[in-house]
């Protein structure tokens, strides 16, 4: 009788792990090279993340200090603070977390906000040399790459 009870709660643990892994998603770039990123772009910005401000369950808000302005200076000023709107979870495609770390971005403008996500997230340097029209091969930047010190 224990065993079977045993088994019974083994198979409904996995039935329930399988059912969330199943229903689980992660986010997915599709590559694009840095320069083209910069043309498609409203703004383009270096900036170091200060904090995230949470907006609801899914979205928040990620406040950078800008550093560089690519595209978008007569709208971003370098030393300002720059608020841009995301989605929470990395997994949702929202942009990266740590604070203190330097991104390079591209934004969109979308009802008066910036907006971006996970996979308009370069490394600083990258966009630097997108700025300067140096040819660079698309790379996904799911993996939260993107950051600096």
């Amino acid at each position: 009788m224990r065993s079977g009870r045993l088994s019974v709660a083994g198979a409904l643990v996995l039935a329930v792990v399988l059912g969330f892994a199943g229903s689980a998603h992660a986010c997915s770039c599709a590559p694009m090279a840095p320069g083209k990123a910069l043309r498609e772009s409203d703004a383009a910005v270096v900036g170091r993340l200060v904090e995230v401000v949470p907006r609801g369950q899914l979205q928040a808000d990620y406040r950078y200090e800008v550093q560089r302005v690519y595209r978008g200076a007569k709208a971003i000023e370098p030393g300002g603070m720059l608020a841009v709107r995301s989605a929470r979870s990395g997994a949702a495609c929202g942009l990266p977390q740590r604070a203190d770390r330097r991104y390079g971005l591209f934004l969109t403008r979308l009802d008066g906000r910036w907006r971006s996500g996970l996979c308009s997230v370069v490394t600083p340097r990258r966009l630097w040399l997108a700025a300067r029209g140096r040819p660079l091969a698309a790379r996904p930047a799911c993996d939260g790459g993107g950051a600096s010190r």
